[in-house]
């Protein structure tokens, strides 16, 4: 168990600041979508859902890096919260398909694709994988969050720069 919470020390700086950068890039998204509803635009249905993926992805770094700053953690806790966190991205990103898919007959492209579905889901199937290698008590999988972390603030930043770019 000291061990594990040595590990995890480790890492608090690494995740304080992905918490950190996350949080600023969830207000700096707000302000933006702020003032072009502020301008007098209205969202279209692609760009608000553009919106909300780049806030989820957001808010997930922000989640997970809250997580690894709780104190004296066990390696349970740690895992059922990593765990949760990536069962309910899953779960979004399906309610989502299924949305998109109903209110749209348009096919996406191949880029679309993978910034909208594929790479959130690869990362909440890392986020599911560490969870469980955590729970068996292998911390060396935390280094499997950084790609994770990557991923999510990857697609996050693509979806924000297109909304700032398109009209």
């Amino acid at each position: 168990m000291e061990t594990f919470l040595q590990d995890l020390r480790d890492w608090q700086p690494f995740f304080s600041t992905v918490a950190l950068a996350a949080a600023t890039l969830v207000g700096l998204l707000f302000v933006s979508l702020s003032l072009y509803r502020g301008a007098g635009q209205v969202f279209p249905l692609q760009r608000l859902r553009t919106a909300q993926s780049s806030f989820g992805d957001f808010l997930y770094v922000l989640m997970i890096g809250l997580v690894f700053l709780v104190p004296h953690q066990a390696p349970f806790g740690l895992a059922v919260a990593l765990l949760v966190l990536g069962a309910a991205r899953a779960a979004g990103l399906l309610r989502q398909a299924v949305r998109s898919r109903a209110s749209t007959q348009q096919k996406m492209g191949a880029q679309q694709t993978l910034r909208e579905y594929a790479i959130p889901a690869i990362a909440s199937l890392g986020l599911i994988l560490v969870g469980v290698e955590v729970f068996i008590g292998q911390t060396i999988s935390i280094y499997a969050l950084v790609l994770v972390i990557a991923a999510l603030l990857t697609t996050g930043s693509w979806n924000a720069w297109l909304l700032l770019i398109q009209p």
